[in-house]
């Protein structure tokens, strides 16, 4: 290349080390600079929420009961009893929740609908 006077200089490659193998999870190290680091969602307890628990009531199927209406039997203490109590008896189980409707007035004076759950103290045998 003497022709015209410049001399193209090139400079020797550097030798890169091989690649590494990845694996299915990238190293902690590894993340760039524009990774967002995982946000840690929390969960709102219901007192926070204001919501009051909601009660399950269980019931068992009435053995005579069709497919077409819920037939309420026995009222079962828990779902665990609930469950065992239906296998023996070769029937369904149902799980009821219970709420009272009650009205409030929103800020733009209409009437909005809410549910209040209705707290069982005690149970039918």
């Amino acid at each position: 290349m003497a022709g015209n006077g410049l001399e193209v200089l090139t400079e020797p490659k550097a030798v890169q080390p091989p690649a590494e193998t990845r694996s299915a999870r990238p190293a902690a190290s590894a993340k760039t600079a524009t990774e967002a680091a995982p946000t840690t969602r929390r969960r709102r307890n219901r007192k926070e929420t204001g919501e009051r628990p909601v009660v399950e009531r269980f019931f068992l199927a009435t053995p005579t009961a069709s497919g077409d209406t819920p037939s309420l039997g026995r009222e079962i203490a828990s779902e665990g009893e609930a469950i065992v109590e239906a296998f023996k008896a070769g029937v369904n189980f149902y799980v009821v929740l219970e709420f009272r409707p009650r009205a409030e007035i929103s800020s733009s004076r209409d009437p909005v609908l809410k549910k209040e759950a209705i707290k069982s103290s005690t149970l039918s045998s």
